[in-house]
C-alpha cells in the first residue's frame, strides 16, 4: 500500500496522530503483531547471495533508494557498496547519487570515469566540508575504487558515475561556476562574479546572507539566477560538453541554496522542502542525462529516502525524495530500502561543527521498532514489505531511530513511522560498528 491517493494520505495522517494501541485490529497488541511478523518473515543474511529475494523483489524497477539510520555506521556503507556493485554489474544501473554536495562529489565522478590520473587518496582529500567523514571514509573509497576498475574496460558513454544530490556547500559551486566562465565565457564573467560576490563578500557567506535578510537586507535571488540564465542560453550540446553541463548543475545548486537560506527566516517546512525538492530535481536531471531507460541508485539517510507520508513529517508539511520520486516517476519504478540498528558504535559529533567522535549507541527506546526487532531475536536480516505486510494489523505507528551527524544521547531523535509503508524493505543489523574515516 504505497500512497497513491488522498484517502491513503488521510489515513496515514490520522494513524500517526494516534497512539499505537488505537490502531489495534485484534486482541493482540500492535507490538506483539510486529514481533511475530518480524520473527516469521525475516530472512537471515550474511553475504550478497542471501539477498536474492530482495533483488527479485526489486525486479526491473528503475530506481533503488538505499537508506541509513545513521551517518556513521560501517555496515550501512558496506552493504550499500555491495548492493550497488551488484546492481551496476548485473542489472545495468548507470549512476549512484549520494547525499553529498554536487561539486565535491563530481570530483569523485571524474576519478571513477578515468578523467584524472590522481590516486584515490588525493581525490578524497578534496572532501573538506564538515562533516567530512560522511564521504571521506574507507568504506566509500572502496566502492569508488571498485567503480573505477569496473569502468576501465568500458567506453566513456558506458561508464557508471557517482554524483551528489545536495547543495549544502554553495560556495564551492560558485567557485566552479566562476572557473567555467573564466575559461569559456570571459565576456560574462564580470556579471556573474558581481552577482556572486554579493554573497561571497558577506561574513560567513550564505549564513551571513541569511542574517542580513533577517535584518531587512536585500534579497539576491534574481542576482544568483543570472548564471543559470546565461548557461541555459548556451547553444553547445550538453551531451558532448560535460563541463557546460556540470556548470549548469552548480549554478542550479547555488540558486536553490539561496532559496533554502531565505526560507530559514520563516517557520514551517519551506527550508527543508527547498533542499528536498532540489535533491529530487537533481536526481531527475541525472536520469534524463543518462537516457530514458537509465537506472539509478540513491545513498541517503532514511529521513530522505523513506516515504515522508508514512512518518510524522506529513504533519509538518515536509516532503522528501522518497515521497517525490514515486509520485513523479510512478510507484512501480521505485524500490526503497531502509536500515536499522539497535546498539554498537557510530561516528558522529556532539554538536554541529564539532570534531567527530566514535560514540556508543545507547539501547533503543522500548516504544521503537528497534526494540521490537531486538526482541524478535534477529541479528542480521532483511524484511520484505509486500502487500500482505501493509494490511490493517501491520500499519500501526511506532518510532524509528534517526541518528544524524550530531548525536547527543540520551536525547536521541526518533521518527514516528509506519514501517511497512515507509519502505519496501528493511535491513536490520542488531549491533553495528563505527565507520572508518580517512585521516
Amino acid at each position: 500500500m504505497r500512497i497513491k491517493h488522498p484517502l491513503g494520505f488521510l489515513y496515514l495522517l490520522v494513524a500517526l496522530m494516534l497512539p499505537a494501541s488505537a490502531c489495534a485490529g485484534s486482541d493482540t497488541s500492535p507490538r506483539e503483531r510486529y514481533r511475530q511478523f518480524f520473527e516469521q518473515r525475516a530472512i537471515p543474511v550474511d553475504k550478497i547471495g542471501d539477498f536474492a529475494p530482495l533483488f527479485a523483489a526489486i525486479g526491473n524497477r528503475r530506481f533503488v533508494l538505499l537508506g541509513e539510520s545513521t551517518h556513521g555506521t560501517h555496515e550501512y556503507y558496506a552493504w550499500r557498496d555491495l548492493f550497488s556493485r551488484h546492481l551496476i554489474a548485473e542489472k545495468g544501473f548507470r549512476f549512484v547519487a549520494v547525499e553529498g554536495d554536487w561539486q565535491a562529489i563530481y570530483r569523485l565522478n571524474d576519478y571513477v570515469k578515468h578523467r584524472t590520473s590522481e590516486d584515490i587518496g588525493t581525490v578524497m582529500e578534496s572532501l573538506t566540508r564538515w562533516p567530512r567523514w560522511m564521504w571521506a571514509n574507507r568504506e566509500f573509497a572502496a566502492f569508488l575504487e571498485w567503480l573505477r576498475a569496473h569502468n576501465a574496460p568500458l567506453s566513456e558513454s558506458e561508464r557508471a558515475g557517482v554524483f551528489g544530490l545536495d547543495m549544502q556547500d554553495p560556495e564551492d559551486s560558485m567557485a566552479a561556476v566562476l572557473a567555467w566562465f573564466s575559461e569559456n565565457d570571459p565576456d560574462n564573467l564580470a556579471a556573474v562574479q558581481t552577482a556572486y560576490d554579493a554573497v561571497r563578500t558577506q561574513p560567513e557567506g550564505f549564513r551571513g546572507y541569511a542574517r542580513n535578510l533577517a535584518q531587512g537586507g536585500e534579497r539576491l535571488d534574481e542576482e544568483l539566477a543570472i548564471a543559470v540564465g546565461l548557461l541555459r542560453d548556451r547553444m553547445a550540446d550538453d551531451a558532448t560538453d560535460k563541463t557546460l553541463w556540470a556548470a549548469k548543475q552548480n549554478a542550479l545548486a547555488v540558486k536553490r541554496a539561496e532559496a533554502q537560506y531565505r526560507a530559514m527566516l520563516f517557520e514551517g517546512p519551506h527550508a527543508w522542502n527547498a533542499r528536498a525538492t532540489f535533491m529530487h530535481e537533481a536526481f531527475l536531471r541525472l536520469a534524463e542525462r543518462h537516457g530514458p531507460n537509465s537506472r539509478g541508485i540513491v545513498w541517503a539517510h532514511n529521513t530522505h529516502v523513506g516515504d515522508a507520508q508514512a512518518t510524522d513529517m506529513v504533519n509538518r508539511g515536509q516532503v522528501n525524495i522518497g515521497q517525490l520520486l514515486p509520485q513523479s516517476e510512478g510507484v512501480d519504478q521505485v524500490y526503497t530500502i531502509g536500515f536499522a540498528t539497535s546498539e554498537g558504535t557510530v561516528i558522529a559529533a556532539p554538536a554541529w561543527g564539532a570534531p567527530m567522535q566514535q560514540m556508543q549507541i545507547v539501547p533503543p527506546r522500548e516504544d521503537s521498532y528497534e526494540a521490537i526487532l531486538r526482541a524478535s531475536g534477529l541479528t542480521q536480516a532483511v524484511l520484505l514489505f509486500d502487500e500482505s505486510a501493509r494490511q490493517e494489523h501491520l500499519v500501526s505507528p511506532f518510532i524509528q531511530r534517526a541518528i544524524g551527524v550530531v548525536y547527543r544521547p540520551p536525547g536521541e531523535a526518533y521518527v514516528p513511522t509506519i514501517l511497512t509503508v515507509r519502505y519496501d524493505a528493511l535491513i536490520y543489523i542488531d549491533e553495528t560498528r563505527a565507520l572508518s574515516p580517512l585521516p
